[in-house]
Order: C-alpha cells, then sequence, then structure tokens
C-alpha cells in the first residue's frame, strides 16, 4: 500500500471558552518584568506566522492577546495570523507549500496530532533561555502539557484553561416553586434535583438536567478512549460503564429524554429555555444573547463523581507552541511572553472571561469583571472545584471517540444492553485503528 507521509489531522471543534464575574475593583499588581516594560535597542523588523485552529475567531480577541501588546513592548515583532477555519490554510498544504508557521496553537488533541508532522519539541529550554518563568503557572496546567510525550517534555504553554459550571434557570425552579441547585452536589444529588423539574405543562417538555455530551461527563474521571502507549481501545472498562450508566440515568428521568440522544442541549438551554440546569464547560462569553432575550441565569458547582468531590473535567487548555522549524524562536518566545503576562492575562480575563491557567490569584478574582451581562451572577461557585489531571491523546483519538459516541447512543436509546455497547465501541476503534495504522505502512 502507498506510504503516507502524515497522519490526518483532526479539525476539532471547540466550544468558546468563557468564564465569569468578580468585583471591578481589586487591581493586579504586574510582575516585575511587566511594571515597566522597556524596548530592546533597535532590532531588525520580524515577521512570525502563527497558524490558529478555532482560536482568536474574534479579530478584537487577537488584537487584545498579541498585536497590541507586541507594540508596547516589541514593536519590531509582527505576527501574521493564518486560519484553518472556513477553508483556511490546512497544515498539510502549509508543509507542501515548505511554509511552516512559526507558532501554532490549540488543545491538546491537536498539538499531540502535531508530533505527526514534526511541528512540535520541547520548549522548556526556549523559555530557561528566554526568562520564562514556568513556576508562574498552575502545576496542573503545566503537567497537562508534559502528559502529551513519552518524556514528558513541554510541547507547548498554556494560555487559556477550561472550567466546568453547572448552569440553571431560576425561572424554572421558581416556576416549579423549588430551590436552586446547591454548590456540593454529586451527580446523584443533581439526578434527584433534576426529578422536581423535569415535567410537561401546557404542552411544553421541561427537562430537569443536560449534560452537553456524553465525552464531558466522562471528563471528570479522565478515562481515555484509546491507550496511547498500545494504541489500542481503552473502553471496555469499570470507568466507561460508569460514565454511560450515569448519563442513561440522568436521561432516564421521566421527562427528561431530548428528541436526540447525545445531540447536545446548547439550544434546549440558552435559547428555547426548557432545560433547567446545563453541566457543561465555560460558556459565559456567549451567554449576553440568550440573557438579553430573557434567560435568568445562575450558576452553580460542577456536579461531582461520589469518589472524587469538588473535580471537575481533566485540564483542558489552550496551549502555544513555536515550532522546531522556525527560524525566530527567540521572537516567537516574546509572542509567548506577552500573551502569558500577567497584564495581558489580566485583560482577557476581565473582557472576555478567559480562565487564566496563572496562579495569580487577584486575575482570578476580576473574571469576567469587565462584561456587563454577568453583574449580579454569584460566580465564586467555579472555583470550588479543581480540574482533574490532564491525559495523553493517541492521533486517533478523535476518530475513535467518535465511534464510542455511537455506541452509547445506541445504548441510552435502548439498542443494547450496556456490556454490547462497550464490546461493539471497542471492536470498531481497534478495526479503525489497524486500517490506519495499515495504511501508513
Amino acid at each position: 500500500m502507498k506510504k503516507r507521509v502524515f497522519a490526518g489531522i483532526p479539525m476539532v471543534m471547540m466550544m468558546g471558552l468563557t468564564s465569569a464575574c468578580g468585583s471591578g475593583s481589586t487591581t493586579v499588581q504586574p510582575a516585575a518584568e511587566d511594571a515597566a516594560p522597556k524596548q530592546e535597542a533597535r532590532q531588525e523588523p520580524v515577521t512570525l506566522k502563527l497558524y490558529t485552529y478555532q482560536n482568536f475567531t474574534n479579530d478584537e480577541m487577537f488584537n487584545d492577546y498579541i498585536v497590541e501588546p507586541l507594540k508596547k513592548k516589541y514593536p519590531y515583532i509582527t505576527v501574521q495570523l493564518i486560519r484553518s477555519q472556513s477553508g483556511g490554510m490546512t497544515v498539510p498544504g502549509m508543509l507542501a507549500a515548505g511554509d511552516t508557521p512559526d507558532l501554532i496553537n490549540g488543545w491538546q488533541a491537536e498539538i499531540k496530532t502535531l508530533e505527526n508532522y514534526r511541528l512540535v519539541g520541547d520548549m522548556a529550554p526556549l523559555a530557561k533561555q528566554n526568562n520564562l518563568d514556568l513556576n508562574r503557572f498552575e502545576p496542573v496546567a503545566i503537567d497537562a502539557v508534559k502528559a502529551l510525550s513519552e518524556k514528558g517534555e513541554l510541547y507547548g504553554i498554556p494560555y487559556n484553561q477550561q472550567f466546568n459550571a453547572l448552569y440553571y434557570n431560576k425561572d424554572i425552579f421558581d416556576k416549579f416553586g423549588v430551590a436552586y441547585p446547591k454548590d456540593g452536589m454529586t451527580w446523584d444529588d443533581a439526578i434527584e434535583l433534576g426529578k422536581k423539574v423535569s415535567r410537561i405543562e401546557n404542552g411544553i417538555q421541561y427537562r430537569g438536567l443536560a449534560y452537553e455530551h456524553i465525552s464531558r461527563l466522562s471528563s471528570s474521571l479522565s478515562p481515555n478512549v484509546v491507550d496511547p502507549k498500545n494504541q489500542k481501545a481503552n473502553v471496555n472498562n469499570d470507568s466507561w460503564r460508569k460514565v454511560f450508566q450515569l448519563g442513561k440515568d440522568i436521561l432516564s428521568i421521566p421527562n427528561n429524554m431530548p428528541p436526540k440522544v447525545d445531540a447536545g442541549d446548547t439550544d434546549a438551554f440558552w435559547k428555547n429555555k426548557t432545560v433547567a440546569m446545563y453541566a457543561t464547560i465555560n460558556m459565559l462569553e456567549s451567554t449576553k444573547d440568550a440573557m438579553d432575550k430573557g434567560l435568568n441565569l445562575g450558576v452553580a458547582q460542577y456536579p461531582s463523581y461520589k469518589e472524587l468531590p469538588n473535580t471537575y473535567g481533566y485540564l483542558d487548555a489552550h496551549f502555544i507552541v513555536v515550532t522546531p522549524q522556525s527560524k525566530n524562536k527567540d521572537a516567537a518566545m516574546k509572542v509567548v511572553e506577552v500573551m502569558t503576562s500577567d497584564e495581558v492575562q489580566l485583560k482577557v480575563a476581565r473582557k472576555y472571561g478567559k480562565f487564566s491557567p496563572l496562579k495569580n490569584p487577584e486575575i482570578k478574582k476580576q473574571l469576567g469583571a469587565d462584561m456587563a451581562h454577568l453583574k449580579g451572577i454569584d460566580l465564586q461557585s467555579i472555583f470550588k472545584s479543581k480540574p482533574a489531571a490532564g491525559m495523553d491523546f493517541s492521533k486517533y483519538y478523535v476518530e475513535s471517540r467518535k465511534k464510542l459516541m455511537a455506541e452509547y447512543v445506541n445504548f441510552a436509546g435502548g439498542a443494547v444492553d450496556l456490556n454490547t455497547a462497550l464490546r461493539n465501541a471497542e471492536e470498531a476503534i481497534n478495526k479503525y485503528i489497524a486500517t490506519e495504522q495499515a495504511n501508513e505502512k
């Protein structure tokens, strides 16, 4: 069979990462290197290429993260943004044209897949050479990057971190005279509460509890889909058995079954306002339209598995990579420096609700402080949970996850029993991987 040079890279669709509020009265004291930026001696202009997956789709955000801070501190550096989405350039296309980017950003599965293109390497020496202090970052965020390599190499630097929350519609709880969700609930608690607000009234189905999709529901346990060491399916086990059963238990609440199993409940909660509680990722930036149209929003702590209290999904973050092929690595590291500076992290936290991977507690306190639509919403429950450890990802992860999700739909819809669903998923994933491996030879 014809040998393929590169394995295909997944175009993982990302939810917009947003966050929440806090008093705007507190100020952050910049780190010493940020307090009074000194421009370097005159430098020759340099233009860097940044390839982005689904990040920086907003020009204003790109401007706030990179363009403006570079103008202030390193005006000789210009960054050209190359987008992958909407028919944009692909990584194989760039490589075929001999046009390797200096910087790439994405989330774990995307960065892991870049190994196939030899576009990642250990950035720890670069960080040291350029005085980027990794001790400023939350250890779990740095560890999540290191988990992506066999030798614990630092393939990228985190600049934005995910969180999970339980969003709820206060009007539905008020309508049925039920108390709002409390922080510290287990999934069993959330199911019992969901039963109280799952009803059909005046021909409208009000669903008590939705969980976005089964993969999100699983993430607190950090169960992998493919074992990255032996490249075999890792789904026919107790962890996935627990996740599948939990998902079905939620859907089995009377009057809680959605029109389509595991199709996501974004519109049902935000637009239709027929879901009482929605457990998902950071979506606070994208809530503005729904709140302008009358959604009476509340936010509570994400439900936990009883054996893992106060724990939400595995560390899910965006990372910035300096490619080994870049001829301007030091300049590229200066882009990383400004993106992860206290000043920039504070601005994007306040303006966009971005959840910083830095330890700085003042940045966390001001999450969403400049987002007017979040005023008056108590978001402190977000900080009562911590992320589970990050995972390694096989290059076959994305397609394998799709096959697992398909079997969950069969199980939750009643077509097969639990053991059969997991066995079928295991067989389908292993068959897919074997075919891919054969084509790569």
